[in-house]
Formats: C-alpha cells, sequence, structure tokens
C-alpha cells in the first residue's frame, strides 16, 4: 500500500555484489534500512549479551581490586583496548589486569562480528526475498559476498545519517499552511543500533605487558 506523499520519496538504485568466483547479487539501494531491517538485526541479536554489560562486569572487578571508580576502571579499559597512553598508574593498572582486558578485547571483537553477520543476513532477508536465510547461511556465504553487502549496510546508515534541507514551498508545491508558531523539529534520521557498532577488529598491542 502506498502512501499519499506530498513529494515522492526518492527513486531507488541497485548494487551488484560480487565477482565471477563468488556469483554476484543485486541489491535494492533504498537510502536507509527499512523499519523491517533493522527488527530483523535487533532480533537476531537478541539472545547475545551485550558487550557492554561485560565490560562493565570486568570494570567492576578491576575497580574492586584497584580502589577506584567504576567510571576509571572502564576508562582504563577502553583506552587499553583503543592502543590509546596511559597514565602511568593506569598503565600499571592496565599491566596488572591484562589478562581481564584481554578477554573484554575479545567481547567487543565478538560482538562486532554477530553485528555484521546480523546485518547481513536480514538484507538478504529483505532485499533478496529470503525469508527463511539464517545466520548459519550467513555463514557460508564468500568472503567477497559478505564484505560487498556489509559494506551496502553501511552505506545505508550513512545515508540515513544525511541531513536533509528543509522543503521549500515551491518544492513541496502547494502552499504552506499558516500557523500561530513553527513547530521546532526534533525528530532526528533513524540509524540501526546494535550490540557493538563500533567493533575491535584486533587485539591492541597496547594490551601486553611491556
Amino acid at each position: 500500500m502506498s502512501l499519499p506523499f506530498v513529494t515522492p520519496p526518492a527513486p531507488s538504485s541497485k548494487r551488484f555484489i560480487g565477482n565471477q568466483e563468488s556469483g554476484v547479487l543485486e541489491f535494492e539501494v533504498c537510502g536507509g534500512l527499512t523499519v523491517g531491517e533493522s527488527a530483523t538485526i535487533s532480533e537476531l541479536l537478541a539472545s547475545q549479551q551485550s558487550a557492554f554489560v561485560r565490560g562493565a562486569q570486568i570494570a567492576d572487578a578491576i575497580a574492586k581490586a584497584e580502589s577506584i571508580s567504576l567510571t576509571e576502571a572502564f576508562s582504563i579499559c577502553e583506552k587499553a583496548i583503543s592502543g590509546l597512553a596511559l597514565e602511568p598508574e593506569a598503565d600499571r593498572i592496565r599491566v596488572q589486569h591484562a589478562e581481564r582486558i584481554e578477554q573484554l578485547a575479545q567481547s567487543y571483537a565478538k560482538a562486532g562480528q554477530r553485528n555484521m553477520e546480523a546485518s547481513v543476513t536480514a538484507l538478504i532477508r529483505h532485499r533478496l526475498n529470503q525469508p527463511q536465510w539464517s545466520m548459519e547461511d550467513t555463514h557460508g556465504l564468500k568472503r567477497v559476498l559478505f564484505q560487498g553487502i556489509w559494506q551496502l549496510v553501511l552505506d545505508e546508515q550513512a545515508a540515513e545519517e544525511i541531513a536533509s534541507a528543509p522543503m521549500t514551498e515551491d518544492e513541496l508545491g502547494k502552499p504552506l499552511r499558516a500557523s500561530g508558531a513553527q513547530r521546532k523539529r526534533t525528530g532526528k534520521p533513524s540509524s540501526m543500533t546494535s550490540a557493538m557498532h563500533s567493533q575491535v577488529s584486533s587485539t591492541a598491542p597496547a594490551l601486553s605487558a611491556s
């Protein structure tokens, strides 16, 4: 069922993903993820423990062991994983708890990979009309297909974040109704929330003791 748009949506385009070795798939490029696609991603990630929760648990253990605040402990973990420089005392704590921080880095990496797999699975289900496609099926994809579809997900998310200029009266093609006071826009472009949008592809060298 179509909606009575004052201005019709921008037309979609096509993107071909793959090569002769993997086979080529044709995907629609919509300028954003649909509600259904975002819901599918959330559903596929629902059973996964949040990497943030795991981080909080590890930070809490470090905080208690070192008699520092939870915020300080979490900050040390985040900086260590990112390979950022630490103050001498914070660096001592990093070395002392390198094994715990390593566990957290692995948790982040797994969450990032899981988010990629869920997103790719969702796009295949919805845009290729394959409702029975599973995460296990996604595991069997050729790497070039997986990376190409994931890049499409990233591009669609980026397109959602692009702020469009307010429509003019001429663009709308009809007079605007007068009102006592202009209403302020409070909505923001929608974007997919995931367990781990910023993924850690590998453990930072700074985790190991110097």
